[in-house]
């Protein structure tokens, strides 16, 4: 029980007879003797609970309910942790490894797919830049063989930066297959053949080519 002394007259007293003491000493104030608190009038009524003398003497070191209420609440919590940190079960390392297999089969499947549109792109690349190096694809071929022929003979020799046969025999073996691969010619191998020659004078009459001085 919480004992109280008189401010006044130096009495200790317990609670009950505060009372009884304030009608007899008419000067008293009473002070708690646990917690030294100054009580004026009646307040000390109010005062029913107080720290005890080994909270108050100990301090810091002190180890009431309430230190044991906290010590409970942190082996709780420390407990969760641990089962937070236990070991997953098979099933899910299993799980585990077989998502992380599956994200590596994409990751691989995501860059061989580009590495193969990277190669395809650079191949049409080359195509087309030698399809267009040429340009003999593009162009209007004349119906008749001897005019056809002597386009092609035009830019046989007009063709410059490739070491080739610059002989007559070499040069009518180029010109009848350009013709005759060219998508818009309509003439036989055999008419080609015979109108080489013919094709030969009506570019040197054009002046499609020039003979060399």
């Amino acid at each position: 029980m919480v004992s109280f002394v008189c401010n006044y007259c130096q009495e200790t007293l317990k609670k009950p007879k505060l009372d009884m003491h304030a009608q007899r000493c008419r000067n008293a104030s009473f002070s708690c003797i646990d917690c030294s608190v100054d009580f004026t009038g009646t307040s000390y009524r109010q005062h029913t609970s107080c720290i005890s003398e080994a909270e108050k003497y100990e301090g810091k070191l002190y180890k009431g309910k309430n230190s044991v209420g906290n010590k409970s609440q942190q082996n709780k919590q420390q407990k969760q942790q641990k089962q937070q940190q236990k070991p997953k079960s098979t099933v899910d390392q299993l799980t585990a490894v077989a998502r992380e297999k599956e994200e590596a089969v994409v990751q691989t499947t995501d860059a061989a797919d580009a590495t193969k549109r990277k190669s395809k792109s650079k191949s049409d690349d080359g195509k087309k830049s030698k399809k267009a190096k040429s340009g003999w694809e593009t162009e209007d071929l004349p119906r008749d063989p001897v005019d056809a022929l002597a386009c092609a003979i035009a830019a046989d020799i007009g063709a410059s930066g490739e070491e080739k046969d610059r002989s007559f025999d070499a040069m009518k073996k180029r010109c009848i297959k350009m013709v005759k691969s060219h998508p818009k010619n309509t003439a036989p191998k055999s008419d080609l053949k015979e109108n080489f020659d013919k094709a030969v004078v009506a570019a040197l009459s054009a002046g499609k080519v020039q003979l060399s001085k």
